[in-house]
């Protein structure tokens, strides 16, 4: 009888196409694979889009809610979950912790994995998202959004991919379908800060 169960490089890819693309073969192939059905994770991409809706409102809108202009804050969150669409993600190398406690056999053991996403540099965004907090209320703030909201749903549309290398914390099998679900989503700790930068910005001087 073939050996199914997947390597840890294996299971982060199948998980982050699931996470990323809604990616139904991979979701099928590891549910059969790992003796749980895994959940297709849609209304886990619609909560990370209402947050960054919230979070980009507050920013832009002042979040009152008034979205006005030829782009706006929803136009930006659909450029934003269209990219998450198009990245990918890979695993690069996965190292066992050399710790015995971390360690029950060969199918449970804690490590750390290492991999790389495909992400587009948002450093371009920086001194427009500067002169936004810049700008004082009325006409001057109005058009910094703008200014601002066009340049992100370019950046988010077209602008080219460069790798991003990131590790995290894994077991090498996950016990049940949420605690699949709570690895895999890790991806998004590496993710989000390339595709919505704002907030690490916010701490200091832009």
């Amino acid at each position: 009888m073939p050996d199914l169960r997947l390597s840890p490089t294996e299971r982060f890819d199948l998980q982050s196409r699931i996470v990323l693309q809604g990616d139904e073969t991979a979701r099928t192939g590891l549910s059969a694979r790992e003796g749980f059905e895994f959940p297709d994770l849609e209304g886990s991409r619609q909560s990370v889009a209402w947050l960054l809706r919230q979070e980009l409102a507050a920013r832009i809108e002042g979040g009152d809610g008034a979205s006005t202009g030829p782009i706006t804050v929803d136009d930006a969150v659909a450029a934003v979950m269209a990219r998450l669409r198009r990245t990918r993600c890979v695993a690069t190398a996965y190292q066992p912790s050399d710790d015995p406690d971390d360690y029950r056999d060969a199918d449970d053991q804690a490590g750390a994995l290492a991999y790389t996403c495909q992400l587009p540099d948002p450093a371009a965004l920086r001194p427009v998202h500067a002169a936004l907090r810049a700008a004082q209320d009325g006409p001057d703030r109005h058009q910094a959004a703008q200014r601002l909201l066009a340049a992100y749903v370019e950046l988010l549309s077209s602008a080219p991919d460069r790798p991003v290398h990131a590790h995290h914390a894994v077991f090498s099998r996950p016990y049940s379908a949420d605690h699949a679900v709570m690895q895999s989503m890790a991806v998004m700790e590496t993710i989000l800060p390339a595709l919505f930068p704002f907030d690490g910005w916010e701490d200091g001087d832009d």
